[in-house]
């Protein structure tokens, strides 16, 4: 199914898809993503399927307390969220909750975590709180920026695809590591780095 992002179902039928078990393509600030509800387990079977054993996964999650929620807080992540969430900021650090995602973030107890600011993902990210994700294709490609590109990189396996146009920011997040008390940057995306560093 495909729907586009300024129709009014757009939202109750993606979280009506979420929370039966379903899996979406949507886009946010950086590029397009595929993801299920995070405590679904049969949906995260699927997704993992779908992605081929990937392991670069996110939780995007409602807000910065539903973050907290999700990782354990150290003053640095305090600091990056304060000047940087909602946004195209991935942050890893140790799990907090007992989730059971070893086969999407390894076993090092470590998770990564992000608040967007798109609108349409906030939206949702309301209704649904957190949603279990990676970028939409398939190994060998690179990251969708359109719904087209997604189609091309990723197929057709998802049950509801949903149509934003082109991708704000055209690059992934950037990934940073701050489990430690420390900044790791892991990848640099669509926030400079050196704009973290002299933020902090």
């Amino acid at each position: 199914m495909f729907i586009h992002v300024k129709s009014s179902d757009s939202i109750p039928i993606s979280k009506k898809i979420l929370y039966s078990g379903g899996i979406i393509v949507f886009p946010t600030e950086t590029v397009y993503k595929v993801g299920c509800h995070l405590t679904n387990i049969k949906a995260q079977q699927k997704l993992y399927i779908m992605k081929e054993n990937d392991v670069n996964f996110v939780i995007l999650c409602s807000s910065i307390d539903s973050a907290s929620n999700i990782i354990r807080w150290n003053p640095l992540i305090e600091r990056l969220a304060e000047n940087f969430w909602p946004g195209p900021l991935t942050v890893v650090g140790k799990m907090k909750a007992n989730l059971n995602l070893e086969k999407f973030f390894g076993k090092t107890g470590k998770v990564a975590v992000r608040v967007p600011y798109y609108w349409w993902t906030a939206n949702l990210l309301k209704e649904v709180e957190y949603i279990l994700c990676s970028t939409a294709n398939k190994p060998g490609y690179g990251p969708p920026t359109t719904l087209a590109q997604t189609l091309i990189r990723f197929g057709r396996n998802a049950e509801l695809y949903i149509d934003g146009g082109e991708t704000i920011y055209g690059r992934e997040s950037t990934k940073v590591d701050v489990s430690e008390g420390k900044l790791v940057v892991l990848k640099e995306g669509a926030l400079p780095a050196n704009e973290l560093r002299q933020r902090i």
